[in-house]
């Protein structure tokens, strides 16, 4: 089977460990890999050791924020191709109509209830690796 590569860009440590926890729950055929802040994601792109099947990106981060983050993102030649979804506390229609007008796939808000947010991340496996059918992964 195959091993899915998966970026989630969260500052908020308990939420990487229950979308870690929904991706693991199901197998071992998801790397996953966390940032913290915009900037751990754009000094990985200038040198890419790890290039993402999806990206899951939370857009109110320290230093940079996931708007730029995203910018960069969907104008880099290696990454452009690769899903971002967004995955955020915020419900705000500006928001919204900014994610999609800079490129992100999906806008989720994030649920509140860390049971919810489980089955979400568990949705959002389900769909980006067995309903969609994703790029072919770049190496270069």
């Amino acid at each position: 089977m195959k091993t899915y590569n998966v970026l989630i860009v969260d500052d908020d440590e308990d939420d990487q460990y229950l979308i870690r926890t929904a991706f693991e729950r199901a197998s071992n055929h998801y790397n996953l890999q966390f940032a913290t802040d915009g900037t751990d994601v754009l000094e990985g792109i200038e040198s890419p050791q790890f290039l993402p099947d999806l990206v899951l990106l939370d857009l109110n981060m320290p230093i940079i924020s996931g708007f730029e983050v995203l910018k960069h993102l969907k104008t880099s030649p290696l990454y452009r191709h690769v899903p971002v979804v967004v995955l955020t506390t915020s419900d705000n229609e500006n928001d919204i109509n900014r994610a999609y007008e800079l490129g992100a796939n999906t806008y989720i808000v994030k649920p509140i209830n860390h049971r919810a947010l489980v089955d979400l991340a568990e949705q959002i496996r389900l769909y980006w690796f067995g309903v969609a059918k994703t790029p072919t992964r770049r190496t270069n």
